[in-house]
């Protein structure tokens, strides 16, 4: 699978609560955009992958290892940083059962994710909380 095709396939955002996906930390920080919140920004920039060249295997396969994360406003006067964090994460953990459930895309490791918890000043100049999983492994095969 060709990583065209992966972002497409990652773009899943029917029966979820996420505004919009990015690929590209450029896309993150530019400041001409609007962003839509909750944002799912995957981290292709200097992924790691493992791939089966091989010409006579019978399913061509891939496994990227990468990062995904969640950013969410916040705003620090009127709102709970634990609470944004809770929704952010709950929001991620449907969101990426979706991507789970995409034909030709796996979370090989979705039962064991890492996490961490981003304050406001960690993920850009705007007032953002984030939540991040990191290492995660998806299996693309065609």
């Amino acid at each position: 699978m060709l990583l065209d095709a992966l972002r497409t396939k990652l773009q899943v955002v029917t029966g979820t609560d996420i505004g919009e996906v990015i690929f590209d930390w450029s896309e993150y920080f530019d400041d001409t955009r609007n962003k839509i919140y909750p944002l799912v920004l995957w981290s292709l920039d200097g992924v790691g992958f493992e791939k089966d060249i091989r010409t006579l295997t019978i399913q061509k396969t891939k496994v990227l290892t990468l990062t995904v994360f969640i950013i969410g406003s916040y705003n620090e006067s009127t709102e709970d940083k634990i609470n944004i964090w809770d929704t952010i994460e709950a929001k991620l953990d449907v969101y990426l059962n979706k991507v789970n459930e995409t034909s030709g895309l796996t979370i090989e490791n979705i039962a064991k994710l890492k996490g961490i918890y981003y304050g406001p000043d960690a993920t850009s100049p705007d007032k953002e909380l984030g939540v991040s999983y990191r290492d995660v492994e998806l299996k693309l095969w065609c």
